[in-house]
């Protein structure tokens, strides 16, 4: 009996039942007969998500098919289901891609992480610092998390295999969590992080804009503090594990880096073209073209003859079902406006936020609050959903937008359970790591955190006179 149990929960039927079972109950909780496209839009909303996190049919067809049921069923039209294809963010991502793959063919990515870990980890936690600044490296120039995690687990999982570490043990789950706490937190800082473009694209409506060197200064002080209390706890968690294969670790690393060569004519190439898209972006206050298409103007040029570096084959390499999941989020978010489910969320929230008098409890409220909201849809729909409303909650309160704002978002990067963000997801499936201690260490990292969050909203932004 417990055999055919255990067979129901591996098969696609046990993700079916538990997306609809979700699906219904969260519906059952908003009900409201006044309102028949909301509730629809409840039960259609879970249910795909739960579908993108079981994984019971590809992430291209759940993404269509979510976009198919808003239509169907009256609670948008085609316009407003296919209008995050008109947003800036799909095609941003897509020429990351694209600038990840072109990095990863010529291995200018790798050399860089390589070379950062052979220079400086000699010891575990000389290890995470080098994955951090690996991580802010790569960030800048690959404007897409997802594609610097897979780059990160990739060298991680081939490190744990040529130490010959077995798998999900506590000595390769350290690897495995060192280098993806190094990417996803570094690439965080920058402004082209998959919830931060979407939430100041979202804020516009109200005034509040940031450009690329705004958004970078603002965050480098968490995103510092974020990766200290993060790699402490993985140090305690894990580093007397690692110590003994940290040596073999680094000397892999300089045969790995001896083995690529010196660096080749297509490495500097592709960096040039890099570095000119991060340029174009960040200059979008002098030259007045929105960074996001001066970005993808420049990588596309890397088609050109003149360049010669992408070709129809890189296009291939593309993951398109991941593009149509970020454009079916955005559409669950900006259907969630149009159906003025924000404005309800605004009201359950406000009574208790102005109870709260203090700047770092509403900061740490919000931060919270992205975390649990994180739970019940991507981040990607949340931020498109909820940065304005959690922008007005702060203009009401008489609270400076970006704190607040800011703290959501970091609220959004936390997880506990792998399904809550596509890139944990990666990590999870390079097979290296344990759930439980994903559930304990990214556990304590949501619980700590928020200690920056209150340093950062006492002291640090109000200096920064934000």
């Amino acid at each position: 009996m417990f055999a055919k149990l255990e067979d129901i929960r591996k098969s696609s039927l046990f993700g079916w039942i538990a997306s609809l079972a979700i699906a219904l109950a969260i519906t059952f909780c908003f009900y409201d007969p006044a309102t028949p496209k909301a509730d629809l839009y409840w039960f259609g909303t879970i249910m795909g998500i739960c579908m993108f996190a079981f994984e019971v049919i590809p992430t291209f067809a759940t993404a269509i098919l979510l976009l198919m049921f808003y239509i169907v069923t009256g609670v948008a039209g085609p316009g407003m289901a296919f209008v995050g294809w008109t947003k800036p963010i799909p095609w941003m991502c897509m020429c990351g891609m694209l600038i990840g793959i072109l990095m990863d063919k010529c291995n200018i990515s790798t050399r860089i992480a390589l070379l950062t870990i052979s220079r400086i980890g000699k010891t575990p936690i000389r290890l995470y610092i080098s994955f951090y600044l690996a991580g802010m490296v790569l960030g800048a120039i690959i404007p897409d998390t997802l594609t610097v995690v897979i780059i990160f687990m990739t060298i991680a999982s081939t490190i744990c295999k040529k130490l010959q570490l077995p798998p999900v043990s506590r000595a390769s789950s350290t690897i495995i969590l060192g280098a993806f706490i190094g990417a996803q937190v570094a690439c965080a800082t920058y402004l082209p992080d998959n919830v931060g473009i979407i939430a100041m694209e979202m804020v516009k409506e109200i005034g509040i804009t940031t450009s690329w060197l705004q958004y970078f200064w603002e965050n480098l002080p968490f995103s510092v503090m974020h990766a200290l209390v993060a790699f402490t706890i993985l140090h305690f968690f894990g580093s007397k594990y690692l110590a003994e294969h940290i040596n073999n670790a680094r000397v892999y690393a300089e045969e790995e880096l001896k083995a690529l060569g010196p660096v080749s004519n297509a490495e500097y190439r592709t960096l040039g073209l890099a570095v000119m898209a991060l340029i174009a972006f960040m200059t979008e206050p002098f030259h007045g073209i929105p960074g996001y298409y001066a970005f993808c103007s420049v990588v596309l040029l890397g088609f050109t003859p003149c360049v010669g570096l992408l070709t129809k084959d890189d296009l291939r390499k593309i993951d398109f079902p991941i593009l149509f999941f970020i454009a079916a989020c955005m559409a669950i978010g900006i259907i969630g406006m149009e159906l003025d489910i924000p404005s309800k969320v605004v009201a359950g929230i406000m009574p208790i936020m102005q109870s709260v008098e203090n700047s770092s409890i509403i900061a740490i409220a919000s931060y919270y609050f992205g975390f649990v909201v994180n739970m019940l849809l991507t981040p990607v729909a949340a931020a498109t959903t909820l940065s304005l409303p959690i922008a007005e909650i702060a203009t009401n309160l008489g609270e400076p937008v970006k704190p607040v704002l800011y703290s959501f978002l970091y609220g959004l990067n936390q997880f506990v359970l792998p399904y809550e963000l596509g890139q944990a997801l990666v990590m999870f499936a390079t097979g290296y790591v344990h759930i439980k201690h994903i559930i304990i260490v990214m556990g304590l990292r949501t619980i700590f955190v928020m200690f920056a969050i209150g340093i950062m909203s006492t002291f640090v932004w109000p200096l920064m006179g934000i």
